[in-house]
């Protein structure tokens, strides 16, 4: 299928950004005083923060996207077993094994991305099952209107509150959109074709999402910009993913493909050993931020860059290392 070519491109490209994101962030003591938004910062702390705060408007969301664009499958219920299974064993395994790495590394409580995904893929089977009883006909706009009920119905439970034992079990409310509608992208090709060879969709959705990403530096001493600012973190990850989606279909990166299609392909590996090998030099982060913006920007992105691909290379690495043992590659990566 041709857009298989440049889907595993898409999430090459996706975990670059994560890796390049935990870079700029670890690279201060911290993270929060520099990467997260505050209109009273100095404009040196706003601009060592634009960079991150614009690969985490949508990266995450792109990956979910990709993943339910993946997903699409005519299952039937009877396959619900061998699915379920199947997950277990790619994701939830992977989740827990590897959960001592990120618990001793970072003091996180596992890989949230792993139990998310996997909540998702289940969730994704049930509501397609579901859609394909209720809708028998097909029909883009019904298949829209359940995920969109559905969607509001997960917010106004408010499931993100979700804990057991400090784990978090509700962040796929934040997955939800992204990944159906990659699920309704692969499910309807003339939405997809519409949308990816329409240049009137790709402009206004670029000017949407530079006018909301960068509504955050004016909303000072106006209330509508503040508002719009507020809300815009429900549409931002959307457009993001959608524009990347746009840009891949019209060969954004294509003389990278190969290298990124590789580290598509190998995104679990790299998802759970970065975090051994991106370094965290403070007096870096600190040295790049007094800078002037011109300077400090064009050093951070070169810095994280280097460190990114260092990281990424390291890891891959030890992925080969480790998948010596069939054991640990079963557990740990979910291959079999």
């Amino acid at each position: 299928m041709k857009h298989i070519e440049y889907i595993d491109s898409i999430k090459g490209f996706a975990i670059f950004l994560m890796v390049m994101g935990h870079a700029i962030a670890w690279n201060y003591v911290d993270w929060n005083e520099v990467c997260v938004y505050d209109i009273e910062q100095p404009l040196n702390v706003k601009i060592g923060g634009l960079i991150w705060q614009l690969i985490y408007s949508f990266h995450m969301p792109l990956f979910f996207m990709v993943s339910g664009y993946l997903s699409y499958k005519t299952y039937e219920w009877e396959n619900f077993y061998s699915f379920l299974k199947k997950k277990i064993m790619r994701l939830l395994i992977p989740w827990i094994f590897s959960f001592g790495i990120i618990y001793l590394v970072r003091g996180s409580m596992g890989y949230w991305f792993l139990l998310c995904l996997f909540e998702m893929s289940v969730i994704g089977f049930i509501v397609n099952m579901f859609s394909k009883i209720i809708n028998r006909a097909s029909n883009c706009m019904l298949d829209v209107l359940i995920v969109f009920t559905l969607y509001f119905f997960i917010k106004f439970v408010h499931v993100y509150k979700w804990e057991m034992f400090g784990i978090e079990l509700g962040n796929f409310d934040n997955a939800f959109l992204p990944y159906f509608i990659g699920v309704i992208l692969r499910k309807y090709k003339g939405v997809f074709s519409l949308y990816t060879q329409n240049n009137v969709f790709y402009t206004c959705f670029l000017l949407l999402f530079v006018f909301l990403f960068v509504s955050r530096y004016f909303i000072k001493d106006n209330i509508i910009i503040q508002m719009i600012y507020t809300y815009s973190y429900h549409i931002l990850p959307l457009i993001g993913s959608l524009l990347v989606f746009y840009a891949f279909e019209h060969g954004f990166f294509k003389k990278v493909w190969p290298i990124l299609s590789y580290m598509g392909k190998k995104t679990l590996p790299i998802y759970i050993l970065h975090i051994l090998f991106v370094i965290q030099i403070n007096e870096i982060g600190d040295f790049i931020l007094n800078q002037n913006v011109v300077t400090s920007m064009t050093m951070q992105i070169i810095y994280t860059v280097t460190i990114s691909t260092i990281a990424i290379i390291l890891s891959l690495m030890l992925y080969k290392v480790i998948c010596i043992s069939n054991f640990f590659k079963r557990v740990l990566f979910g291959e079999y």
